[in-house]
């Protein structure tokens, strides 16, 4: 039976909360997004990565950051389901994204979460395809939800901000990165060559297929840690300066 009573951002923000989120933004006109569904509003959620984790990671996959990956998929499952329920009781049809669903080239379409956390203002796409956050860095995990319920959107952002840098071009052993500059609607594969990114993962089965390395090289991520200094690049320099 449906709650009459209003639903609020608050209500959603609480309801994220509850569940570990780290930071929530809204996309308007989401139903225009590619392999989108037919809802008109997507509420992106993200999940940071634990610091500790991420030691090591510049040689690969560890046995810390796969519990983190593990840990933080679970998390974003339950934030999803979380505010799905929440809509469904005020009478709004809602629909999770399976992020971890199967995407073989058989398999069906996966809406990319990536894009609403772009349309919601959280961050944009860096030159090795990964979110980048000013917060966070790319240290990051995403979660989607659309629902028909009307909400106040984020400001877009619709370009990258690495400039110059090419710290994650740099570190990936399979050269998955082409040193372009995101834009909104850019095709994938002028950004990265995936198939190179696939085969690197797939170096790593004892780690679930995961690699990590260009988490761990991007600058804004260092910042986080509190240790960009050792990367010494232009992105690291505009993140200081910008105070972002």
């Amino acid at each position: 039976m449906a709650d009459d009573q209003p639903l609020s951002t608050a209500d959603l923000g609480a309801t994220l909360a509850v569940h570990g989120v780290d930071r929530w933004g809204v996309a308007v006109d989401a139903a225009s997004l590619p392999m989108a569904p037919p809802l008109p509003t997507a509420i992106s959620f993200l999940i940071r990565v634990l610091p500790s984790s991420l030691e090591g990671l510049q040689d690969g996959p560890t046995p810390a950051y796969l519990a983190e990956y593990v840990r933080i998929n679970a998390a974003l499952i339950a934030a999803g389901v979380a505010v799905v329920r929440l809509l469904e009781t005020r009478g709004r049809r809602a629909e999770r994204v399976d992020d971890d669903a199967p995407d073989g080239p058989a398999d069906p379409p996966i809406f990319p979460s990536k894009t609403a956390a772009t349309r919601a203002g959280l961050g944009w796409i860096g030159k090795t395809a990964l979110l980048v956050t000013p917060e966070f860095g790319s240290a990051v995990r995403l979660g989607t939800v659309f629902t028909d319920l009307r909400l106040p959107g984020g400001r877009a952002i619709v370009d990258g901000r690495c400039g110059r840098c090419r710290a994650c071009v740099d570190a990936c052993p399979a050269g998955a990165g082409r040193d372009v500059s995101w834009q909104a609607g850019m095709p994938r594969d002028a950004l990265y060559d995936r198939e190179a990114c696939d085969r690197q993962q797939r170096r790593f089965p004892q780690y679930d297929e995961i690699c990590g390395i260009c988490i761990w090289a991007c600058p804004y991520t260092r910042r986080a840690l509190g240790s960009d200094h050792t990367i010494g690049s232009d992105a690291a320099r505009t993140a200081k300066g910008a105070g972002a």
